[in-house]
């Protein structure tokens, strides 16, 4: 589908739009729109909307199902030429999984406490694994996740327990082996107990949850994490991907994200 300057239509989720259009506070006629909308949108007249004059434009989705930015698009042939990047079956330029990476820094940066106890456990040191775990769900969103995890492991005294052991056997399991750790312990599905496995070393884990689940039909199980982080890691080598396990899954997550949260645009 053409808009009409003549340049291929492509389309965002409105979600990813607020975002870019509280950045670039670039004059527009989208009119109102909905986070869950995909949002039509053309890369010659919405080029600076898209964060042309950003270091990450934007990722949308083109008609043929790839994920690109402006960044791709050749303005005088008013076509894109980029190389496609398959993840799984998920396609996306460069560009678009470089700047996407860079946003998801801004979205999902951890706060410094997590941070910090992540460290102490990383090396052994002196960790309050209740805090750590209260502060990865709370990271998470999962407030509700961590009221289960007390109610549902007999209060805070048993839980620490279940975590102590989990956590510090981890540096010697198997990535599958890491995760059913972790989803022993009641309450503790593979989404969240992969984000304690992220926040504990992002250099080898990353967060599987429902949206990469739904978007990629990586199984929320032990040998669908396995599959999953061996997937990842073969990308990232095969395509001499720049920084951690953690980061080039969250990118591919923002990515994703609007495929799985976006329908059919208003007519």
């Amino acid at each position: 589908m053409k808009h009409t300057c003549g340049s291929p239509l492509s389309r965002i989720n409105g979600r990813t739009l607020k975002a870019a259009l509280n950045q670039t506070k670039a004059n527009h006629q989208f009119g109102l729109f909905e986070n869950t909308q995909w949002v039509n949108v053309c890369p010659t007249c919405d080029a600076y909307a898209l964060g042309i004059e950003t270091r990450h434009p934007w990722p949308f989705l083109c008609g043929d199902g790839v994920m690109r930015t402006v960044d791709d698009f050749d303005f005088q042939a008013r076509e894109f030429n980029a190389e496609d990047l398959d993840f799984y079956g998920f396609r996306f330029s460069r560009s678009a999984l470089e700047s996407a990476i860079l946003l998801a820094r801004g979205e999902f940066d951890s706060s410094e406490a997590v941070k910090s106890l992540s460290v102490a456990l990383s090396s052994q040191g002196q960790i309050n694994f209740l805090s750590f775990s209260q502060e990865v769900c709370n990271w998470g969103k999962g407030q509700r996740v961590w009221a289960n995890l007390l109610r549902l492991n007999d209060g805070q005294e048993n839980l620490e327990v279940l975590l102590r052991e989990w956590l510090l056997g981890v540096a010697g399991a198997s990535d599958e082996g890491a995760i059913l750790g972790g989803t022993k312990i009641q309450g503790l599905g593979v989404s969240f107990a992969s984000k304690h496995l992220r926040m504990l070393d992002p250099s080898r884990f990353a967060v599987l949850d429902d949206v990469l689940s739904e978007g990629l039909g990586f199984a929320l199980n032990g040998k669908g994490y396995r599959l999953f982080l061996s997937s990842l890691r073969k990308f990232s080598v095969d395509n001499s991907v720049s920084g951690n396990l953690a980061e080039l899954e969250s990118g591919i997550f923002l990515l994703v994200r609007q495929d799985v949260r976006s329908r059919t645009p208003k007519q």
